[in-house]
């Protein structure tokens, strides 16, 4: 496979070659990151990387870390497929994040990612709108004296976060679309890094006819990213009402398999799990399923 950054911005297909397709999990370009370190490296696998998002897995085996810290000009959103994680921020924040839970970073959020049990961790990750700058991995990389931890030496001369850090406990509602889980700006600002558990995804109904539950990790001005979980059918299969975006975005499929119908090119894909599917902007698309069980995807969509 070609190196990460040969392939940034232009894969599966350049930005002006964009088109609908299933990608299959044995198609994702995989590498290490860091690439100079195996010791302290994760195992990378990229489905998507387009001039607006970029979305991949990595994973860690037991006992591991990716380090050194890592920062994008993008916001970062994770979807747990394996864990439980640690996350580490450079502010002094650790998010101990288990399966099926997500995570925001905002653009400029120092982190790096532990993993303390004995099994192996896989996160997915969205970035947009952009993931790298020139630099990967980054040219200049704060040391642990610039960082705040347990009896750090520095810790007192670095910034208090405990007033920035935001409660988003409280019962979202629709009017929450577009600044979930916080204030993105806010957050920007301050750097703070949010974990979003079960009880703290922002849930929704997609679709009046056809309603299939939404549920999202985070909702800003860069991108959404969460859960479609849509039920099995009764009478016929259970399909979702078709919808089409303004921005691009992929699926992933966590428990499936899931048919995409392409609504007006008369055409339809069977996502099995681990499989993604890229969708461009304006196409008009719905899920089906024909399991007697609900099926479950990960959308990823840079403008609702």
């Amino acid at each position: 496979m070609a190196k990460l950054f040969d392939i940034m911005g232009k894969f599966p297909f350049a930005p002006e070659d964009k088109k609908t397709m299933l990608i299959k999990k044995s198609e994702y370009s995989t590498a290490l990151y860091p690439p100079n370190n195996a010791f302290t490296s994760d195992n990378t696998f990229t489905m998507v990387t387009t001039d607006t998002f970029m979305l991949g897995i990595y994973e860690l085996g037991p006992g591991g870390v990716f380090a050194p810290l890592d920062i994008h000009p993008g916001d970062e959103s994770y979807y747990i497929l394996n864990g439980p994680v640690l996350q580490r921020s450079g502010n002094g924040q650790f998010a101990y994040l288990q399966t099926g839970e997500g995570l925001f970073m905002p653009e400029g959020a120092w982190h790096c990612c532990h993993n303390f049990s004995n099994e192996k961790a896989r996160i997915l990750y969205f970035i947009t709108p952009k993931a790298w700058s020139e630099s990967i991995p980054p040219a200049v990389i704060p040391s642990d004296e610039e960082t705040k931890f347990y009896k750090g030496p520095n810790n007192d001369k670095l910034p208090n976060m405990k007033g920035k850090i935001v409660d988003i406990s409280r019962q979202g509602c629709t009017d929450d679309i577009g600044s979930w889980p916080v204030d993105p700006e806010d957050a920007r600002k301050t750097g703070a890094v949010y974990a979003v558990r079960e009880h703290e995804k922002l849930n929704n109904i997609h679709g009046t006819k056809h309603p299939m539950l939404m549920r999202f990790i985070t909702s800003n001005d860069y991108g959404h990213f969460g859960e479609f979980v849509l039920p099995a059918g009764g009478y016929g299969p259970r399909c979702s009402d078709p919808d089409t975006h303004a921005g691009d975005g992929a699926l992933y499929c966590v428990e499936g398999p899931v048919t995409v119908n392409l609504v007006d090119l008369e055409e339809s894909f069977v996502m099995e799990p681990e499989d993604t599917f890229f969708i461009p902007a304006g196409v008009k698309y719905q899920l089906v399923n024909f399991e007697n069980k609900p099926v479950k995807v990960v959308f990823a969509i840079t403008e609702l």
